[in-house]
């Protein structure tokens, strides 16, 4: 059984299980960096929100020898336990589409890459940010097991009656306070995700005297609360205190859409072997819809100004 085989059986089975209080429909998105998803997308008749539930790892697992039954079955709790929230609907999603005041405090923004995208920044207000490109999204919701987001296009800007710089400023205003820039050391990171045993093994590796693991003394994460963290690149002035306080310039590896990974630079650095890590950490550990650049930035703390110190291969 082919994938498109596979997925209108699901449809099928979940369609029977649901009932006509619902739509089941097939669905498939071209998600950051032309990462192609199909799945199926359910709605409850009447309503104006609905959800998509991507099949392409299930059908992974369904290659894998787990059995229909059981897939169909799960799918069924999930979309059980995600029903939209009934204020979330109607009147709520109305207010916060078509006015402008009403949806800014849930207006975000987030990095992506900007010739890995080309076609999808078509449809959308953007701005140029080095090798990427900055967009925009209305949090509906957010809780543990994810969030119900809109992506915000030319449709909704004319709706706003706004132009693009100020949804820039407006949104970077209110994200500093609402998700500001946290900087961590990665031995800080480490020391929190580690349990004893794994923390002993990198203490017979070798610790300093202060008991800190010493694997990357000099790396450190820069991100915010938000799942597209990388977007704390474009506010705050996390970045300029840390280079006044460690008298060097920084450079910037991108590590996800999530994150990025600030190097002190005391002009010692290879920027093409950093570049070549980039890349292969890319290639090898991070998802094509999380990636965010094969390139090294850095920051100049005298200019403080962020340029691109090494331009990686496209995506």
């Amino acid at each position: 059984m082919n994938k498109k085989e596979f997925i209108e059986m699901v449809k099928e089975m979940l369609q029977e299980s649901l009932g006509d209080e619902y739509s089941v429909v097939e669905y498939s998105h071209v998600k950051n960096n032309k990462k192609p998803l199909s799945g199926l997308a359910i709605q409850r008749i009447g309503t104006d929100l609905g959800m998509v539930i991507y099949l392409d790892k299930v059908f992974d697992e369904y290659q894998n020898g787990r059995e229909t039954d059981k897939i169909a079955a799960d799918l069924y709790r999930e979309i059980r336990n995600a029903e939209i929230p009934k204020e979330l609907s109607g009147d709520f999603m109305s207010a916060i589409v078509n006015n402008y005041e009403s949806a800014k405090p849930m207006i975000f923004c987030k990095l992506i890459n900007e010739k890995a995208n080309r076609e999808m920044l078509r449809e959308v207000p953007y701005f140029p940010f080095l090798d990427l490109a900055v967009i925009f999204y209305i949090q509906v919701s957010k809780s543990n097991e994810g969030e119900m987001a809109i992506t915000i296009d030319h449709k909704i800007m004319d709706l706003w009656g706004i132009d693009s710089q100020q949804l820039y400023q407006d949104t970077i205003y209110h994200m500093e306070t609402s998700v500001p820039q946290q900087l961590q050391s990665f031995s800080d990171i480490m020391e929190g995700i580690l349990d004893e045993e794994e923390k002993i093994i990198l203490r017979e590796i070798g610790i300093n005297g202060k008991g800190r693991f010493e694997t990357t003394p000099e790396l450190y994460c820069l991100r915010n609360s938000s799942i597209f963290g990388a977007s704390s690149l474009l506010y705050g002035d996390t970045m300029a205190k840390f280079a006044e306080q460690e008298q060097c310039d920084m450079l910037i590896l991108p590590s996800s859409i999530c994150e990025v990974l600030l190097l002190p630079d005391d002009g010692s650095r290879n920027y093409g072997e950093l570049q070549d890590m980039v890349k292969t950490i890319n290639q090898t550990e991070v998802s094509r819809e999380e990636l965010l650049s094969n390139s090294i930035y850095k920051y100049d703390r005298m200019a403080k100004k962020i340029s691109i110190a090494y331009q990686g291969e496209e995506l």
